[in-house]
């Protein structure tokens, strides 16, 4: 169902201080326990300008189902070489072009 799709993951945070993390890319595999992806790693940072770290290149993940708190599917034509953060209130919240942005988390919480 997700193999090949382009996606976005975001983790479940398990204490108050954790920063939100997230990850965008492909899904190269999946299962019950498991999801494979090639992706980046997105980390909210109050001390940066834009408030998120983003890797500057795609990397091999593997996240246990167990630690995803959500899994947003993305257009297969999504560029993973411009990805841009906006911000809506205090939502930051990733631009997905000809569709609805996609949250990633609270501004204060990085």
């Amino acid at each position: 169902m997700l193999k090949d799709r382009m996606v976005r993951v975001k983790l479940i945070k398990h204490y108050h201080e954790q920063r939100p993390q997230s990850f965008v890319g492909k899904v190269t595999a999946f299962n019950d326990a498991w999801v494979v992806m090639d992706a980046k790693g997105l980390m909210l940072c109050r001390n940066l300008p834009n408030s998120v770290q983003i890797d500057p290149r795609t990397a091999p993940v593997v996240i246990a189902r167990d630690n995803i708190e959500s899994i947003r599917v993305l257009p297969d034509n999504f560029d993973m070489n411009n990805i841009q953060v906006t911000t809506e209130g205090q939502q930051l919240r990733l631009v997905v072009p000809n569709a609805a942005s996609c949250f990633i988390g609270e501004m204060g919480e990085g």
